[in-house]
């Protein structure tokens, strides 16, 4: 079974593919972390969920970076619900998250999965308002914007 089949719209493979490109950009511009690793994105195999290694995070935080994961299986319809850090080796850094966001580890709610082995991370974009645009992702809201503000947010 190819991924197209999976998604069941070509349409929606290349926004996510869109997405990974532009998640990348931005991932980019930040210094390597700490520990001297790339930071990448990449699409899940069956589309329902992006993983980004070495997120960056803002100045205070130690380590300076987390892998986190970002649910897209209903994308573009609707916003990411919150993201995702897998909780293992990872107590401390959630801990500082803890400090600025409601973490559950292997919950979930507002309608996200709980994922085991997971703490989700209960974070509302743009008061849950999502306005994409397919004919011009860039313009409107999209995964980018999404962890941008997260990161904005997380120096607060």
């Amino acid at each position: 079974m190819n991924l197209n089949s999976l998604l069941g719209s070509p349409r929606k493979l290349a926004q996510l593919r869109w997405e990974v490109a532009n998640i990348q950009a931005f991932l980019d511009h930040f210094d390597r972390p700490l520990n001297g690793e790339s930071r990448t994105v990449q699409l899940g195999q069956t589309a329902e969920f992006l993983t980004v290694r070495n997120f960056p995070l803002p100045d205070g935080y130690r380590p300076d970076y987390i892998d986190l994961l970002v649910v897209t299986d209903n994308f573009p319809a609707t916003p990411p619900i919150g993201l995702y850090v897998l909780h293992r080796n990872n107590q401390a850094l959630i801990g500082q998250l803890q400090r600025r966001f409601n973490a559950f580890a292997d919950q979930a709610f507002h309608e996200a999965p709980p994922i085991r082995d997971y703490t989700w991370i209960c974070y509302h974009y743009g008061g849950n308002a999502w306005r994409y645009r397919a004919d011009q992702p860039a313009r409107g809201d999209n995964i980018r914007k999404f962890l941008a503000s997260w990161f904005a947010e997380s120096n607060q």
